[in-house]
């Protein structure tokens, strides 16, 4: 595919997301904003434990959480152990004779939660998936990483991530289906080629990941995926608009443009071959 032509699928694909952006929230946004709202955040030291447990896990909670979530924790499965806090609240007297309320922390004990996929009911909001087939487009993206100089490796990540972005090498959930990897693998391929240490250090989160998963949405979509409002939806989450993107317009579309180019030109050099 020519340059021209990767460039228009690229311009037609980022206009579409624009569009979307200026329609606002979806409502599987804001469906998925209220129920992830509902989840606790776990410290780091709970994420650690629930990693070495239940390396596959995606949302956990306790059990009275998922029923208010109208889930229900299936007879005999397991529960995954972590530490809460036993708080304490006093009356204490300030030395001016008032009487003020001290709060702390006097140790911990062991609760359980549990994964969502020890639960069955109803289902929870999710952001819209990315549908479709790669096919050999996901090794040619994969050769094109690693081409890049940048080591790719597939492992257990923590809770709800998906993949990193390292420096150098790009880290991608186990278990994805193809059509994600191929998304999630083209969003930190962007950061990889965007996001250096320099400019890393002059732009926020909201224009990296707007920029990251802008280039994903353009490439996706001129590939033949179907990303819905998955990318203008993961955006807003990061904070970002039509402005964020309009102001790095050019560096996406030309990064887009040389994933497409790359991606095609290395399918249509097999096909002559084959």
């Amino acid at each position: 595919m020519n340059e021209d032509r990767a460039k228009k699928l690229a311009d037609d694909a980022l206009a579409e997301l624009k569009a979307q952006l200026e329609a606002g929230h979806s409502e599987t946004l804001l469906k998925f904003i209220e129920c992830v709202s509902r989840f606790h955040h776990y410290s780091w030291r709970n994420c650690m434990l629930i990693a070495l447990q239940n390396p596959g896990a995606t949302q956990v909670a306790g059990f009275r959480k998922w029923l208010e979530l109208k889930r229900y924790v299936r007879k005999g499965e397991k529960g995954i152990a972590i530490l809460a806090p036993l708080t304490y609240r006093r009356k204490v007297e300030s030395d001016d004779g008032s009487e003020q309320t001290e709060s702390g922390v006097r140790g911990f004990r062991i609760v359980h939660v549990f994964d969502l996929l020890q639960t069955e009911g109803e289902e929870l909001p999710a952001l819209a998936p990315i549908k479709g087939d790669p096919g050999d487009l996901l090794e040619g993206l994969e050769s094109l990483v690693r081409e890049s100089a940048i080591e790719l490796r597939y492992e257990v990540l923590p809770l709800g991530t998906k993949g990193v972005s390292e420096k150098g090498s790009i880290v991608i959930a186990e278990g994805l289906d193809a059509a994600e990897r191929f998304a999630v693998l083209t969003h930190e391929l962007a950061h990889e080629w965007l996001h250096g240490a320099d400019r890393r250090q002059e732009t926020t989160m909201t224009v990296r990941e707007t920029e990251a998963e802008a280039v994903a949405y353009a490439v996706c979509s001129a590939l033949g995926l179907d990303c819905s409002t998955h990318s203008s939806d993961y955006i807003q989450l990061y904070q970002g608009d039509t402005e964020v993107l309009s102001q790095s317009l050019a560096l996406i579309q030309q990064t887009a443009t040389r994933v497409i180019r790359a991606l095609t030109s290395a399918k249509q050099d097999e096909e002559v071959a084959a």
